[in-house]
């Protein structure tokens, strides 16, 4: 037999799995390859798959299939010989010297061809899942350049992107508990084996290890603030620590129980060379780059408005006790608009007559002290623009309460997608390009304000079109200010209740890269939001949506590629219509573009911004009513 030939009898064991047992072998007589033989020969249909799926994938960091034997009771693979064993063996095992040293940014290589492999399986016509990913299906080249092996459980799907199995079979530590308890494997069962590996590559632990299941005690550690306790102390210095973090959290995603918030692969591989672009900046050897053929000149430094400090002001207070009688207005508990993690909003009637957004925060039971949460409220009071929504009075007795002013349009989020949430909003029509112009122009406004005259300089915005609200004639004002605050239970506790939920919970997309490492808001980072908001108005798409087709769901993904002038129009939304310069529509583009490049020192400033869009509102002509 021609196999037994290649393989001298078969002499040589590289390894045994549940289907096969792997050799190398000699093709010609010189050229080592690796020749899987199935222990079971009545396996035809498991090892036609394998086949069928393997012969599917052409990518560099795939094992190259090279051939198969299909004799009766002899069904064989060959493939590819990759010398260096698999990256199980390179994170576990020790060799004379000890564990081979493995440097972060190599470790970064590994996972990131890892992913990229991933998401052209799943990118595939017929979408192709692993079902299988671990470090021992990982192989290593003399370069420790990665090689997925190993498509015996593998999948091909037709366009349901699900498929029931009667039998689950797969890794202990690895396997998606949902597709465990269901059957049903999806994409999203690959990702979450690929985060475990993930955490395997920056930790150094075993899937399981006795008792201890790595990914629960990393969620765990990661709750608990001990994360760092848990990376490999090989790589845990002051410089990695912050990437560190930031593939932790990536990886926290992956193993998300609700498979819905799980992200898409072609997500993952994006994340983690951002990381790999921030850590070789911080080594120095990153190469500049800027977006677009679009370019502004920087405004001379002596131009820019120097800043006003306003100084504090007590007297714009009104206070409120929690019985009826001694309310400015009246809460309609009925008539409640919207609920939140940490918060409940009311439509309520101030003394003059006023409509305000009263919202009610919920409080943990060990609630911050007053004069703490006071100070913060204070801070965001002072904040006053006619683009910044204006917080007009608050509560701190037995229940504490906001009131803001009341958007009669409600939000954009709600308006752009459909989803009232505000009471007495009437229904939305389809916003035309002039009002979009208009829209965009009052939120740059606003965030300029905030970050060039804004006081005290520690204010922040939250960007994203839940967070901008509509008022008469179109004018859009900033909602959700925060305070940037010192690490403290209670702070961060306020800082959440400002915030309507945590910083560190992106499900939405407006998330800069390096926010997503460093868990700090800078403004470079809301520019960077700014520029998602600018997409989801030309597009009319949201920033995530798992409704669309796969490679459209991340909208700065998809929208990216389009930004150029020649490509714009492909990203307006139809619903437009042709009542827009394509002139026009390409700058914003363009402008969008500025504003999302990853490297946060070359998004322009919120004041370049403005003076970008202005013309735009000029060319539109004023917009109509909504």
């Amino acid at each position: 037999m021609e196999i037994e030939t290649i393989t001298s009898g078969y002499k040589s064991l590289l390894g045994k799995g549940a289907f096969g047992e792997v050799y190398k072998g000699l093709l010609d007589g010189k050229r080592p390859v690796a020749v899987k033989k199935y222990i079971n020969g009545s396996r035809k249909q498991q090892f036609a798959r394998e086949v069928i799926v393997h012969s599917q994938i052409k990518h560099r960091n795939v094992v190259r299939l090279l051939g198969c034997c299909t004799e009766e009771n002899a069904l064989m693979i060959v493939m590819e010989f990759i010398c260096n064993g698999n990256l199980d063996k390179l994170l576990h095992d020790n060799n004379a010297n000890g564990r081979a040293q493995i440097p972060l940014d190599k470790r970064l290589d590994i996972a990131i061809a890892t992913a990229e492999v991933l998401a052209c399986m799943h990118s595939l016509s017929h979408h192709v899942l692993h079902g299988d990913i671990k470090p021992a299906n990982i192989l290593l080249d003399e370069n420790l350049v990665p090689k997925v092996s190993d498509f015996g459980i593998a999948r091909l799907l037709s366009t349901d992107e699900a498929q029931h199995t009667g039998s689950v079979i797969g890794c202990v530590g690895y396997m998606d508990p949902i597709f465990c308890q269901s059957g049903i494997l999806t994409s999203k069962s690959d990702v979450y084996s690929f985060g475990v590996v993930l955490l395997e590559i920056i930790t150094r632990k075993k899937a399981v290890e006795g008792n201890i299941i790595l990914s629960q005690s990393f969620i765990q550690a990661l709750k608990s603030r001990n994360a760092k306790q848990m990376f490999d102390k090989e790589i845990t210095d002051s410089k990695n620590i912050k990437f560190l973090e930031g593939i932790g959290k990536l990886a926290a995603k992956c193993l998300n129980l609700n498979i819905e918030m799980r992200p898409e692969m072609v997500e993952v591989a994006d994340n983690l060379r951002m990381v790999r672009k921030a850590l070789q900046r911080d080594q120095g050897n990153v190469t500049h780059w800027f977006f677009s053929r679009w370019t502004w000149n920087p405004v001379p430094s002596n131009s820019i408005l120097e800043k006003k400090f306003v100084p504090p002001n007590h007297d714009w207070r009104q206070r409120w006790t929690n019985s009826g009688s001694h309310l400015p207005g009246r809460i309609e508990e009925n008539n409640e608009e919207v609920q939140r993690s940490t918060s409940e909003v009311f439509l309520g009637e101030l003394k003059d007559g006023r409509k305000s957004a009263l919202k009610k925060l919920r409080l943990p039971p060990n609630e911050p002290p007053a004069d703490r949460f006071i100070n913060k409220v204070e801070a965001i009071s002072r904040v006053k623009h006619e683009n910044v929504v204006q917080l007009v009075g608050y509560c701190v007795e037995e229940s504490r309460v906001l009131a803001y002013e009341y958007a009669t349009k409600g939000s954009l989020h709600d308006i752009l997608h459909g989803n009232k949430g505000v009471m007495e909003a009437q229904p939305a029509p389809v916003l035309s390009w002039a009002q979009r112009v208009k829209i965009a122009l009052s939120v740059a406004k606003g965030l300029e304000f905030i970050h060039e005259k804004a006081w005290p300089e520690s204010i922040f915005a939250e960007i994203k079109s839940s967070n901008i609200l509509v008022f008469d004639n179109d004018v859009a004002k900033i909602d959700g200010l925060g305070v940037k605050l010192e690490p403290d239970t209670h702070d961060e506790y306020i800082r959440n209740l400002l915030l309507d939920g945590p910083m560190d919970y992106d499900p939405i997309g407006y998330n800069a890269p390096e926010y997503l490492l460093t868990g700090e808001y800078t403004m470079k980072s809301d520019v960077y939001s700014f520029g998602v908001l600018l997409l989801e108005l030309l597009t009319g798409r949201k920033p995530k949506d798992p409704t669309l087709p796969r490679g459209q769901r991340n909208l700065v993904t998809w929208a990216t590629p389009r930004l150029t002038e020649d490509k714009a129009k492909q990203c307006i939304d139809a619903r437009v219509g042709g009542e827009y310069s394509p002139k026009a529509a390409a700058k914003m583009a363009a402008i969008a573009g500025l504003c999302l490049q990853y490297e946060a020192e070359f998004r322009p400033k919120m004041n370049i911004v403005v003076k970008a869009l202005s013309p735009l509102l000029r060319s539109s002509g004023e917009a109509s009513v909504v």
